[in-house]
């Protein structure tokens, strides 16, 4: 079995070696088996595999330059060619064949798409940038798009299953991967909200909060949803139905500084006014 970790630089081993992409004999070579390891147990085609290693303007002689490519990490790789082995040639194209090779990234992204529960296995696989040698090629930038995408979505669906479930730490990592991923995820700030709140961290859910304000106010010119708002009130008002800890100075102090951003700055962009009287009484209240 061939293991190929496409996950910080990118490493190949089996047969009881290790080889660095630094030692298979140029990027281009490099870049042909991160492409194939992307697409494990699904044939490339030259011609797809040319426009991405020519970024579009392949030369005339692409086909008998991909073959040598294909020749050479065979050879540095100790493996067999033709339609049989862990690289095994297609009609139109080439194939890893999953059999015989393992990929870090494809068994993140099964992880991802089988269960919440997986979720964090799922992020304990993730060692590094996805194709951190390659960073500026379209293809390389594209595969890490897609992959933040689908990180960032599947992490905000299980914090918001771990919450339901009183699962609150699990929650507020998860939620923290997706917030990261994902650039003002509403969904996925409300879940960390929510399971910083099931912590005790009130003063961070509430802080979570204020910086998504401030991104979006910048950089958006928009306020957050009706129910992220919500979500913020609650949190100020705790539970009439428990009992309330005794607030320390820091809480204090950091309620005091949201109620001053809030006046600050322009109204139609954080909550509805007739709000502010009742979030100024909540806050000072609690200032003593």
């Amino acid at each position: 079995m061939i293991d190929i970790s496409v996950f910080g630089p990118t490493v190949i081993s089996g047969g009881g070696g290790r080889i660095a992409a630094a030692d298979l004999g140029g990027a281009k070579l490099r870049q042909l088996l991160e492409m194939l390891a992307l697409d494990l147990g699904r044939p490339l085609p030259k011609d797809r595999i040319a426009e991405r290693l020519w970024d579009g303007r392949p030369p005339a002689s692409y086909i008998a330059t991909i073959e040598s490519y294909v020749c050479v990490l065979r050879r540095r790789l100790g493996l067999v060619g033709g339609r049989r082995g862990p690289l095994a040639t297609t009609s139109h194209g080439y194939v890893l064949d999953p059999e015989l090779v393992r990929v870090d990234a494809v068994q993140v992204q099964e992880l991802l798409r089988a269960h919440d529960a997986d979720v964090p296995r799922a992020l304990d696989l993730v060692s590094g940038e996805l194709l951190a040698d390659e960073p500026y090629a379209a293809w390389a930038t594209e595969a890490r798009d897609s992959f933040a995408e689908l990180l960032a979505d599947r992490c905000t669906h299980a914090a918001r299953q771990a919450n339901l479930r009183g699962d609150f730490e699990v929650a507020v990592r998860l939620a923290r991967e997706a917030t990261r991923r994902s650039y003002v995820s509403e969904p996925a700030v409300r879940e960390l909200m929510k399971g910083l709140m099931g912590t005790g961290c009130r003063v961070q859910a509430l802080g979570v909060y204020e910086s998504l304000r401030k991104d979006m106010a910048e950089d958006l010119g928009l306020g957050p949803e009706v129910e992220t708002q919500s979500l913020y009130f609650r949190i100020l008002r705790g539970s009439s139905e428990e009992r309330r800890p005794q607030i320390g100075g820091d809480e204090i102090s950091a309620l005091l500084e949201f109620l001053r951003s809030a006046l600050t700055a322009d109204l139609t962009m954080i909550i509805d006014r007739p709000s502010m009287y009742e979030v100024g009484q909540l806050l000072m209240a609690r200032a003593g």
